[in-house]
């Protein structure tokens, strides 16, 4: 994408454009800055200033979807003693105590987690969450000064068949069920209390395509089930539906960058563009397995990954 001649050979033409592309790791974008910044940051600007002034046809866009992400919002809105707060980045002393949940920034007690809404602080813990922050802001501002549609979607922790098993970057589903048809343990971070809103890519396709033709412009929405999953729920259902695998343990690790929660209010994408989940974590799980069973099982690249981050002081 930070190709001008590859934009040349796929946007002339094109009434409304759905911008998917980014590089994806939380964990891998705090080593490798410049090439995520490069990529997902610098690929959306040439893709909106080729659109803005028209070159070799590109001028024919007058729609752009792009892909955000639940990860601007770092960690999200939480129930505090006086009303909502916005907690930052937890102390590296309570992490190694064990204390994993979030604290009230005004009074240092330990706070519950809110449905995020569109109007929550947006305050990103990594530079994955940074770039994204910036790719929606350049779609919306962008789209507005061109004068073409611009809207955002805020996607949860997508999830389904399709997604790669070979790369360690898509998402825990993908890592756990390579380690799991592997026969490995399962080490699971922190406690395995942290939560997702895991969203199946069925009711993603959904809300985008509502997306493109929904009447609507300027605007961000969340996508996701508006349910929070724990992560030892997970790996269990996974290890329930493939039948097999070795233990699923849980580590105490962390990984710097990491958020505790974050669950997404819906109520915004029900109203501008009738968006509503309609697969339950416990139905995708099973579709998706069943999906990943005629698969090639490969190595991942998963502890690649852990040993990379443990080699720059990410991994505790």
């Amino acid at each position: 994408m930070r190709l001008r001649e590859d934009w040349l050979k796929v946007l002339p033409g094109q009434d409304v454009v759905v911008h998917l592309a980014a590089e994806t790791g939380t964990g891998q974008s705090m080593y490798e800055i410049d090439r995520y910044v490069d990529v997902n940051v610098r690929g959306t600007s040439l893709f909106l200033d080729l659109i803005g002034n028209k070159v070799q046809g590109c001028g024919s866009v007058k729609r752009v979807v792009v892909a955000s992400s639940r990860s601007i919002y770092g960690e999200g809105k939480y129930k505090g003693a006086n009303g909502p707060v916005y907690p930052g980045a937890r102390i590296d002393a309570d992490l190694q105590e064990g204390i994993f949940e979030c604290r009230d920034p005004a009074t240092g007690d330990l706070v519950e987690p809110l449905a995020t809404d569109e109007e929550s602080r947006i305050h990103p813990s990594s530079i994955y969450g940074i770039t994204k922050q910036v790719q929606e802001q350049l779609v919306l501002v962008g789209a507005a000064a061109i004068g073409i549609q611009g809207i955002a979607l805020r996607y949860q922790n997508v999830y389904g068949p399709g997604q790669s098993l070979k790369n360690p970057y898509t998402g825990i589903l993908s890592i756990f069920s390579t380690l799991l048809l592997q026969g490995k343990d399962v080490n699971i971070f922190e406690d395995g209390k942290e939560t997702r809103d895991f969203v199946f890519i069925d009711d993603v396709v959904a809300a985008t395509v509502s997306a493109i033709d929904a009447d609507v412009s300027g605007q961000a929405f969340n996508v996701g089930t508006g349910e929070a999953t724990d992560v030892i729920t997970v790996a269990s259902a996974l290890k329930d539906a493939y039948g097999k695998g070795g233990e699923i343990r849980i580590s105490g690790n962390y990984r710097i960058g990491d958020i505790r929660h974050n669950f997404a209010d819906l109520s915004r994408a029900e109203a501008a563009i009738g968006y509503r989940p309609r697969v339950t974590f416990a139905e995708g799980v099973k579709r998706f397995a069943a999906w990943v069973l005629t698969q090639q099982i490969e190595d991942s690249g998963y502890q690649r990954s852990v040993d990379e981050m443990r080699a720059k002081g990410l991994l505790k």
